[in-house]
């Protein structure tokens, strides 16, 4: 016998597990404003493409995270909307990562200046 409250929650808790690392909050929080690819995500981030191949990965595997080819590219963006919402709740307004102060492109920004003088 299947219990769709049972399933419900089962769901959630799959969602949270995606969900409860560091570096898939901070790329959701980025990809929630506007969709990117895998490379700029990596260069954002100042991480690894494996590592953020792996951690797309777990977000596509809850449904949170979509892929669109455009050309050559491949990009990701929330397929999730309530997403947001768990992690605007998780992080709070003064917790929710320098997303909310910074777009993508300013942090990228920031990171290969932080790079190029040397900084940690």
């Amino acid at each position: 016998m299947n219990d769709p409250s049972r399933d419900k929650f089962q769901r959630a808790a799959r969602v949270l597990k995606s969900l409860a690392h560091p570096l898939r909050l901070e790329m959701v929080c980025g990809l929630r404003q506007e969709p990117c690819t895998q490379t700029f995500i990596a260069e954002t981030l100042g991480i690894p493409q494996s590592s953020v191949a792996q951690h797309l990965k777990v977000l596509r595997s809850e449904g949170l995270v979509k892929a669109e080819r455009r050309g050559v590219e491949v990009v990701f963006s929330l397929a999730d909307p309530t997403v947001t919402h768990i992690v605007d709740t998780l992080c709070g307004t003064d917790g929710a990562a320098v997303h909310d102060r910074y777009t993508w492109q300013e942090i990228a920004t920031l990171e290969r200046a932080r790079r190029a003088s040397g900084g940690c």
